[in-house]
């Protein structure tokens, strides 16, 4: 018992360290990718096939991503993935030219100023020079 706690407490010190450089959580950005999207948690849940309130749990840090679920959304939104997971930066280029149709709506939506706040997207778009 007492080596599973040792563990647990070593793994939640490592999360700390990583996250110390990330101002959000996965569950913040995937809001904000939901919010870029002007959708509702049902509306960006049947886009995505995620139950909405699987994706309420997340953005709400009740449950974490899992790795079925990020291939789901990567899918849909390939160039957001270095964003979602560990909050890379977003290349817009890469959006504006890129194969799938939602991805090229949301460079659309940050080219006209629609971006949510509170979720330092901006800091992150990097715009051709």
């Amino acid at each position: 018992m007492h080596e599973k706690n040792a563990a647990r407490i070593a793994a939640d010190q490592f999360m700390n360290e990583e996250q110390k450089g990330m101002k959000l959580r996965a569950g913040d950005r995937l809001k904000a990718i939901r919010e870029l999207m002007g959708m509702t948690r049902e509306e960006f849940g049947q886009l995505i096939d995620i139950d909405w309130v699987r994706i309420k749990n997340i953005e709400q840090k009740k449950a974490r991503v899992a790795e079925d679920e990020f291939a789901k959304i990567g899918q849909m939104f390939p160039e957001l993935m270095p964003w979602l997971t560990y909050e890379g930066d977003i290349d817009l280029e890469g959006l504006k030219t890129s194969q799938e149709k939602l991805c090229r709506l949301v460079a659309a939506k940050i080219e006209a100023g629609q971006i949510p706040s509170g979720f330092y997207l901006e800091e992150k778009i990097k715009r051709a020079s």
